[in-house]
C-alpha cells in the first residue's frame, strides 16, 4: 500500500481514470433514458449509475453481478419515480454494451491461445 501511494502520478492516473469510467456509466443512463423517450437529469443519472455501482461491489461473489445489477437498477429507477421497466431497459442496455465489447475481447483471447498452443504442438513433433 505505502508502494502504491508513493506513485502519486499513477495514483492519479488511476483516479481520473475510475472517474472517467464512472461519468461514461452516468452518461450511458443519461442518454439510454432520452432515446427511450423518458429523458432524466444528470444528477438522476449520476444517482442511479452511483447506486447500480455500489450494489454490483457489495455483490462481487456474484459472477457477472447476473441478476444483481438488474434488480439494483429496478429498484432505484422506482425509488426515482422512473419505472421498474425503465430501469429494466436500462439495464439491459449497460449488458448489451458490456456483451459487446467483452465478446470480441474473449473471442481474440482464445483466437490467441489456440494459436499459441498450435505453435506449440508442432514445435514439438518436429
Amino acid at each position: 500500500m505505502r508502494e502504491i501511494y508513493r506513485d502519486r502520478g499513477r495514483l492519479v492516473a488511476s483516479t481520473l481514470w475510475r472517474f472517467a469510467g464512472w461519468a461514461a456509466g452516468t452518461g450511458e443512463i443519461w442518454l439510454t433514458m432520452y432515446f427511450l423517450g423518458h429523458p432524466i437529469t444528470l444528477a438522476e443519472a449520476l444517482i442511479l449509475e452511483s447506486l447500480v455501482v455500489a450494489v454490483r461491489g457489495a455483490a462481487f461473489m456474484v459472477p457477472g453481478a447476473l441478476g444483481v445489477q438488474e434488480g439494483g437498477m429496478v429498484l432505484f429507477a422506482v425509488v426515482l419515480g422512473l419505472g421498474p421497466e425503465l430501469g429494466l431497459a436500462v439495464s439491459l442496455v449497460k449488458r448489451v454494451r458490456e456483451l459487446a465489447l467483452g465478446v470480441p475481447g474473449l473471442l481474440a483471447w482464445q483466437w490467441a491461445e489456440g494459436k499459441r498452443l498450435a505453435d506449440g504442438a508442432d514445435r514439438s513433433s518436429s
